[in-house]
C-alpha cells in the first residue's frame, strides 16, 4: 500500500493458505484503501508497502489467483509476513526455519508491525 499522504492512495490483500495459489482477497483506493490497512492492523496481519505491486494487482479482480509472472514477487511478500508473525510454512522444516528466521533477527532486530 503507498502512503497515506500520497494522491494515488492504493491497498491490495492477499490471502494464502499454504497449500495453493495466492488470491487477491481486496482491493481498494482512498477510502477503501484506509480501511483495508485498518482491518489488518486490527488483526495484527503485517502490512508490506510496495506501491508498484499494489499498481499491478490492481489490474486483476477480487478472488482472481495471482498470475504466475508475479509468483517470485508475491513469494517476498509471504516470507515477510511468515517471519513477522514467526509461522512456519506448511512443508518447511520448524526447527530449519526458526534458526533462519533467529539469524535474521540476531543481524536486524524484528520489524514492528505495530500501527
Amino acid at each position: 500500500m503507498s502512503d497515506s499522504t500520497d494522491k494515488d492512495n492504493k491497498a491490495a490483500a492477499l490471502t494464502y493458505n499454504g497449500r495453493k495459489t495466492p488470491i487477491i482477497s481486496a482491493l481498494g483506493e482512498d477510502k477503501q484503501a484506509r480501511a483495508i490497512v485498518k482491518l489488518a492492523e486490527e488483526n495484527k496481519v503485517p502490512i508490506y508497502q510496495d506501491e508498484d505491486l499494489v499498481r499491478i494487482l490492481s489490474q486483476f479482480e477480487v478472488g482472481q489467483p495471482v498470475p504466475p509472472e508475479l509468483y517470485e514477487w508475491v513469494a517476498r511478500v509471504l516470507a515477510f509476513a511468515f517471519f513477522v508473525k514467526d509461522q512456519v510454512p506448511e512443508g518447511f522444516s520448524p526447527s530449519a526455519t526458526r534458526s533462519a528466521y533467529q539469524r535474521v533477527r540476531d543481524a536486524y532486530g524484528k520489524p514492528d508491525i505495530t500501527p
